[in-house]
């Protein structure tokens, strides 16, 4: 960050709702990552994420603390789930002369069923699962779940990459 004037410390959070489609009919696991890829393309062109941030930065700004928590907040009561996705550096860092062997991230206090966080560091990826025991009373077979569906997608993705060749 030294050698670099041009950037900032400091978290920038914006925000792209999209649907969650779920079907089970669909023969093509990764039908669904289509449509999605292709939602969020189109929700980067039109730049939404970088005008939710500059909202609520702007009201975080103006109006204080309390009205921008309130209006994340209130984002969030209506949602359904939420998944964050956060690029960590791509190269393995130490801190202290330790190697750093993996990152995490945790928010607390969504109003959701489910917050899922899934961190890149290092050419690895990590997902969490923040699940509300009240709801869902067995969180270890819903990421028995998730897993199963990645690797059945991994599966797929190979699969159509060497047909291709």
């Amino acid at each position: 960050m030294e050698g670099n004037p041009g950037l900032r410390w400091g978290n920038k959070f914006g925000i792209m709702p999209l649907p969650v489609h779920y079907s089970r009919s669909c023969g093509d696991p990764l039908e669904y990552l289509r449509k999605a890829k292709s939602m969020v393309d189109r929700k980067k062109k039109s730049l939404e994420a970088h005008f939710s941030y500059k909202i609520v930065d702007m009201a975080m700004t103006y109006l204080g603390a309390h009205v921008a928590s309130l209006l994340y907040y209130r984002i969030c009561c209506n949602t359904t789930f939420s998944i964050s996705n956060v690029f960590g550096p791509q190269e393995e860092i130490t801190f202290g002369g330790n190697p750093i062997t993996y990152i995490r991230v945790n928010v607390s206090s969504l109003p959701h069923a489910l917050t899922m966080h899934m961190v890149s560091y290092a050419g690895r990826a990590d997902m969490q699962f923040l699940v509300a025991k009240d709801v869902n009373p067995d969180p270890d077979f819903l990421a028995k779940c998730f897993e199963d569906a990645l690797l059945e997608m991994k599966a797929a993705a190979s699969t159509a990459s060497n047909s291709k060749k």
